[in-house]
């Protein structure tokens, strides 16, 4: 699922027209209760966009059942808005009355019938389409390992062969190792992903980035990745172990609601203070509570494209308090530059944050 913080809408309601990219995570199970119940409450009084849900549900359903493959309901109903909308947009042959021999007799259909006619087989194709990708990237025997990339601003959801559930989250990379189930079921991760894990103690969980090694124990858990090698994981269920990549000490164990941060191979641990505003990004929320400039600065980027860069080291060792949703990039850098008490200087894609009354052409 693609989708930019400045394009998300509250989660408090939905608007007139129909929040599709809400309704799609609904769909995937990524809503918060408080969309949750919206989505419900808007497709209970709303009977065509419901139909549209249900039928996704159907056709996934069918292709599982037909094939060894998973499909990502998430996909299959962005594909068939898709279609939808530039069929919406398509321009009208209209014939009148007369004008062609027969006309006057042709059979009249309903338009509602000619729509859902045609959503049924837009819908079969484009959950065809998904189906087929994700068959292809789930092959057993495949030698290459699967790769998953997210751009600047987009989340996506994806399923693993085993089931386990992974939220990837903006600007990051997932790659699955091709003999994922086998023996182990290891996964490298460059940016940030939430991960709900099937257990299968014959067939451990790994994270692998740069600088770390998460191993779970049937749980689900958040990893984010920044500069210089930091990682933070944040446990909402269960238990991980997270140690420094290659090391020979023993790994510090993460139960639900503990926060550990390795820095340098030394990991710091905050027992009990992981709530569900720490991984709200999955559902489009930043939410930051006494954060490193090092996580914020990573999210920046992932987010927004941006370089947001802190030369002054007694900045830099702030942290910050705050929290976001569909505030454009413009609102984030400022609201972060009050809190901090700082100034922004703006060069293109790249914003260095300093203190207040430095003079941003005297070098530092």
């Amino acid at each position: 699922m693609s989708d930019r913080p400045d394009e998300l809408r509250p989660s408090s309601g939905l608007p007139p027209d129909a929040d599709w990219e809400a309704i799609a995570r609904h769909l995937a199970g990524e809503s918060d209760p408080t969309e949750a119940s919206s989505v419900r409450g808007w497709l209970a009084t709303h009977a065509e966009d419901a139909r549209l849900v249900d039928l996704v549900k159907v056709h996934a359903a069918n292709a599982e059942q037909r094939a060894d493959v998973t499909v990502d309901t998430e996909r299959a109903l962005a594909a068939v808005r898709a279609r939808m909308a530039t069929e919406a947009a398509a321009p009208r042959l209209s014939v009148e009355r007369g004008g062609a021999p027969g006309a006057a007799n042709a059979p009249s259909v309903p338009p509602a019938r000619r729509r859902w006619s045609w959503v049924a087989g837009a819908l079969a194709a484009g959950v065809a389409a998904v189906a087929a990708l994700s068959q292809f990237r789930s092959a057993p025997g495949t030698n290459a390992p699967r790769e998953y990339r997210t751009a600047v601003g987009q989340r996506d959801s994806v399923r693993l062969p085993d089931g386990s559930m992974v939220v990837l989250a903006p600007g990051s990379r997932l790659v699955v190792a091709a003999a994922y189930g086998v023996a182990t079921r290891d996964v490298e991760l460059d940016g940030a992903a939430y991960f709900d894990v099937k257990h299968d103690a014959a067939h451990p969980f790994a994270v692998h980035t740069a600088s770390a090694d998460i191993r779970d124990i049937g749980t689900a858990f958040a990893v984010k990745t920044s500069e210089g090698g930091e990682v933070a994981v944040d446990v909402t269920h269960g238990i991980v172990a997270l140690s420094a990549a290659r090391s020979t000490v023993a790994p510090v164990e993460l139960h639900a609601g503990d926060r550990g941060v390795l820095v340098r191979e030394g990991v710091s641990v905050r027992r009990g203070t992981v709530t569900a505003d720490d991984v709200a990004w999955t559902r489009g929320l930043l939410s930051y509570r006494d954060a490193s400039l090092t996580e914020v600065r990573a999210d920046v980027r992932r987010w927004y494209g941006i370089d947001l860069r802190v030369p002054d080291s007694a900045l830099a060792a702030r942290t910050l308090t705050a929290s976001f949703r569909g505030d454009s990039a413009t609102q984030v850098l400022r609201v972060i530059a009050l809190a901090l008490g700082a100034e922004l200087v703006q060069r293109g894609d790249t914003v260095t944050l300093q203190p207040q009354g430095v003079d941003s052409s005297t070098p530092r």
